[in-house]
């Protein structure tokens, strides 16, 4: 979320921060600012989170960004969020996100447990441009979605 707040600045962002014994602080482009929420429980910050993006980009991180990933993942693929672009962007070079998406390919899509077309809910690279010009693209063709039957 840092990234996104240098990028935009302070005057363009809201902060969701994560109360924890550790490992956590508010990044500096957000600190004490009227717009930054600090949330107790995990759920609610992604509720917050997912309500207001019109994209996700995740990078490297720990358990949190597993459990975002993952969360948004679930609530596109089962149309409990609105379908938007989902971006996994790596270092330069990174494999973070390729060995996830083996453990992915390995562990659920060969076992049954998603779809093929599941894959095709996000996009992995190590390039920012590359990023934007997905979350670009999706803004140039989607309009809107809707279920049919079933």
């Amino acid at each position: 979320m840092g990234a996104a707040q240098e990028g935009s600045g302070r005057e363009a962002s809201f902060g969701l921060n994560i109360r924890l014994p550790f490992e956590q602080e508010v990044n500096p482009w957000i600190a004490e600012d009227p717009k930054l929420i600090h949330f107790k429980y995990f759920f609610t910050r992604k509720l917050f989170f997912l309500k207001e993006a019109s994209a996700v980009c995740l990078c490297p991180g720990g358990f949190g960004t597993f459990d975002e990933a993952f969360e948004v993942l679930t609530l596109v693929q089962t149309g409990k969020t609105s379908i938007i672009p989902i971006v996994l962007l790596d270092v330069p070079g990174g494999e973070y996100w390729l060995h996830w998406e083996q453990f992915i390919r390995v562990q659920l899509l060969a076992q049954g447990l998603i779809s093929p077309e599941d894959l095709d809910l996000f996009l992995i690279t190590d390039d920012v441009e590359r990023a934007v010009e997905e979350i670009f693209a999706f803004y140039r063709l989607y309009h809107s979605a809707r279920y049919v039957d079933d």
